[in-house]
């Protein structure tokens, strides 16, 4: 399984849609972490019902911290 794969499985996961880059098909946008803890930014479209991966970047300075924050909720609603 490569490192994009891995956010799919992780906790959390932020997935969105990408109406800005979206024309023929409809795109989205993920925030995720791999096994080994390497945020990325994923932009990945559905096809005959497959995640085919358009792009992948470290997260930027936003992103991270958008991230962090659901990480925060997430670790409050666990306790």
């Amino acid at each position: 399984m490569s490192e994009c794969e891995e956010i799919f499985f992780n906790q959390p996961l932020i997935v969105a849609d990408d109406e800005k880059h979206s024309g023929d098909e409809k795109r989205f946008y993920a925030l995720g972490k791999t096994d080994r803890g390497k945020r990325l930014f994923i932009v990945f479209t559905l096809r005959d019902n497959k995640i085919r991966i358009i792009s992948a970047r470290g997260m930027s300075k936003k992103e991270r911290s958008i991230y962090a924050e659901q990480e925060k909720k997430d670790s409050e609603i666990q306790k």
